[in-house]
């Protein structure tokens, strides 16, 4: 199993927006160190407890801090930005860290409603679907666009490109991305629901066999009960009924009260438990073994839903690969 980290960079407990920043970093190092194979960071809008707006700066930034780890979006909310513009963004950062670049591509707004208005501003009305310009994008990355011999993203046309993954959470966007080889990111931790994971990665897998497709999940280590019941109780998650029929999975109370404080509907809110794996070592091993033989999954990114910094590292440094590894050499696990 391959090892992943998604880092939204929320606003972390006793620690001001630039300690928090820092953490970031920090933790981006340390997976690099702990030989990770990813790290994603997010785009939030106009949400009091997450820090990320622009995974691109971010992802230019740690790239620029780390030697070895695959550093990515995760993901640019593509609905609020162009898709050529984007394109040109990761190929650039591509030349400044080659083979390195991850390019995950999300449909949902990642934010409040007043802050999809703002961004949205300026945008045509006939922008399309996400899906036309999900396709954009890929094409100019691809260089299969219609234009391809006079509108380029680079000079360099054999130069390194940034991996594109589209993020989803359901079966269709699994069969687009499967149907157009792009490789996906299921947001599991969103989803909550173990039957529709195991759809996901049918529909991805007969489509696209040779694809390459990851579960995002939220895991967190600690040793003791109260710490796993305390935050099981953090990460409930919630689902949003707007009056116009339009539904929203946020996961934990602070996002429903930031867009219910943007939104001038009613709301009708439902909350569940968080399908989490959380405790110890062995237990998070032993849970994540088990579902990677159940539906045939070799990497999966941990999403890390807590504010507290100490809980954050001690989980990254839990389930270093890098040990793991060694371990298994070792024939201990």
């Amino acid at each position: 199993m391959q090892f992943s980290i998604l880092n939204q960079s929320p606003l972390l407990e006793n620690h001001n927006i630039q300690e928090s920043l820092a953490h970031t970093t920090e933790l981006a190092k340390k997976a690099d160190d702990l030989g990770y194979r990813r790290y994603f960071v997010s785009e939030h809008h106009n949400m009091d407890h997450i820090i990320g707006t622009s995974p691109e700066i971010l992802v230019t930034h740690l790239l620029s801090q780390t030697k070895r780890i695959k550093v990515g979006a995760g993901g640019v909310m593509l609905s609020h930005h162009n898709p050529f513009h984007v394109a040109e963004q990761f190929q650039l950062i591509s030349h400044l860290a080659p083979e390195r670049v991850d390019l995950g591509v999300g449909k949902a707004p990642g934010g409040t409603p007043l802050a999809t208005q703002a961004l949205q501003e300026e945008l045509k009305d006939d922008i399309g679907t996400f899906n036309d310009r999900f396709l954009k994008l890929k094409s100019y990355i691809d260089g299969t666009h219609d234009n391809a011999h006079s509108l380029q993203i680079s000079l360099d046309t054999k130069s390194s490109r940034p991996s594109i993954f589209l993020l989803g959470g359901s079966p269709d966007s699994a069969q687009f991305a499967a149907k157009n080889k792009a490789n996906f990111i299921f947001a599991h931790f969103i989803k909550n629901d173990p039957d529709l994971l195991k759809e996901v990665v049918n529909v991805y897998r007969k489509h696209y066999p040779e694809g390459e497709i990851i579960v995002a999940l939220s895991v967190l280590a600690v040793d003791n009960e109260e710490d796993k019941a305390l935050l099981r109780k953090e990460n409930e998650l919630y689902t949003i009924t707007f009056q116009s029929g339009k539904t929203l999975t946020v996961i934990n109370q602070k996002q429903v009260n930031d867009f219910i404080k943007n939104t001038d509907e009613k709301v009708e809110v439902n909350k569940k438990e968080a399908d989490m794996i959380i405790g110890n070592k062995e237990e998070i091993l032993a849970a994540l073994n088990k579902l990677s033989q159940d539906i045939e999954i070799n990497e999966f990114m941990f999403h890390l839903p807590t504010s507290r910094s100490e809980i954050r590292d001690y989980t990254i440094e839990t389930l270093a690969p890098n040990q793991l590894r060694q371990t298994e050499k070792a024939g201990i696990i």
